[in-house]
């Protein structure tokens, strides 16, 4: 089976710095990814080459099995992506929009359409160059996902949404990907939305891969531990931190009876002690 996303050995660089630095990724039908980093980690320089709308210096990006910079339109209707911030056609009403995009893609999914609307609560006669930031959010949000996408490419989705449209939204997405199998990439600092959700928690910083783990592992075999573990315990050393704390993968359930100093730790704190 195609993977609907494939990066194999991708770099980029800008003005001699690299941007993307060697990052080989996979994404699974039916998962809901996690792209994790800093500000200036390659990101959204990342999401680029995915969704062909930058050409990497090297390596290849495929979609399904095309080339991601030469997508077919029917490969390219199989995709739904919400940027960081809805820009351009704010002359537009938001349903004259709504129409106008349909236009170009196969007719939505009306239970779908009506889900996603409904979430929204935007007003249709409203014209978009009068909505806040968080509407004209919702609105991107709506457009990519009203027509059912296979691949949903999210930068930064929930940045401009108050409390409860980022808590809903989060909740209808995963219901989403589980319904139709559809796959995700999510970016977002918000990480406590992220680990409700994701299978897999995908972290860059300065342009690499640093981590790449399941939800299935971090719970599973990722510790935090309040002091260095003897090496007799085959405990593999992620971070170290500058209270004297670890970071450790490979945790057995027999380490449980021990009593190792094992301390709370969720996946933002995680996530800190690997980027710091």
């Amino acid at each position: 089976m195609l993977h609907p996303a494939l990066l194999d050995r991708l770099c980029k660089t800008y003005d001699g710095r690299k941007i993307l630095d060697d990052i080989s990724v996979s994404l699974a039908p039916g998962s809901i990814n996690a792209l994790l980093g800093p500000n200036g980690a390659g990101k959204t320089t990342l999401i680029g080459c995915l969704l062909g709308l930058l050409v990497p210096d090297s390596g290849a990006v495929r979609i399904w099995g095309e080339n991601a910079d030469k997508l077919s339109p029917e490969t390219r209707c199989r995709i739904g992506f919400v940027p960081q911030t809805m820009t351009g056609l704010t002359w537009f009403r938001v349903q004259e929009l709504k129409d106008y995009l349909s236009a170009f893609r196969n007719q939505p999914d009306g239970a779908e359409d009506r889900r996603w609307a409904d979430w929204a609560a935007l007003d249709p006669k409203a014209r978009i160059s009068t909505l806040s930031g968080g509407e004209r959010q919702r609105l991107a949000i709506v457009l990519a996902l009203r027509f059912s996408p296979d691949l949903i490419i999210l930068d930064e989705p929930v940045a401009s949404l108050d409390p409860m449209a980022r808590h809903d939204f989060i909740a209808l997405l995963s219901e989403t990907v589980q319904r139709r199998e559809t796959t995700a990439l999510i970016s977002s600092h918000i990480i406590s939305d992220l680990e409700r959700i994701c299978d897999r928690f995908l972290v860059m910083k300065k342009g690499r891969l640093i981590g790449d783990l399941s939800a299935e592992v971090f719970a599973g075999e990722i510790r935090r531990l309040a002091i260095w573990p003897d090496t007799a315990l085959g405990l593999e050393v992620l971070a170290d931190l500058p209270d004297g704390s670890v970071w450790v993968r490979g945790w057995r359930p027999e380490l449980d009876a021990r009593n190792l100093p094992v301390l709370a730790g969720d996946m933002e704190a995680y996530f800190l002690a690997l980027t710091r």
